[in-house]
């Protein structure tokens, strides 16, 4: 009987562990993933809320990646388009992911969008919305105001 008791008790703490770590290597890969520590837990659980909620009434991805710099050889938005495959931002049939790349260090901002994102929020959008949203924010040291500024943005024009 205790056999059986310590069985059951090792299985239940395997199978809650299991569940715990998929649950949050989902979430860092596919919606904040602050690297480069640009915001705090509050701001993270902020952005995540937000772009959770979008999502559920969307069915639009974003990611936002962040870290202290880019690895040789890659632009910004290569590293972007890396990322955002590698994590499977957006449904496959719809290819409706979006991904936000900060480097810290680099000083170098992308959006990376899939083929089924890019015909509503173009290359130029979001060219604009880096050089007229997130860019002045930045420069004051106001990471966060940026890019929920630019989470507003996308939400209110991605439709």
């Amino acid at each position: 009987m205790k056999k059986f008791l310590l069985f059951i008790s090792l299985f239940t703490l395997i199978y809650s562990c299991k569940t715990n770590s998929q649950n949050t290597l989902e979430f860092n890969q596919k919606v904040v993933q602050d690297n480069a520590l640009l915001f705090s837990k509050e701001e993270v659980l902020s952005l995540t809320n937000k772009i959770i909620d979008y999502e559920a009434t969307s069915t639009n991805e974003i990611c936002i990646y962040t870290l202290d710099s880019l690895p040789k050889n890659f632009t910004a938005l290569q590293y972007a388009t890396k990322v955002a495959n590698q994590f499977g931002v957006g449904k496959k049939e719809k290819d409706n992911g979006l991904l936000i790349l900060v480097s810290k260090y680099d000083r170098q901002i992308s959006i990376a969008t899939g083929y089924g994102t890019e015909k509503i929020l173009t290359d130029d959008y979001c060219k604009g919305i880096i050089d007229n949203i997130i860019v002045p924010e930045f420069k004051n040291g106001l990471y966060y105001q940026g890019i929920d500024k630019v989470l507003d943005s996308i939400i209110k024009d991605w439709k």
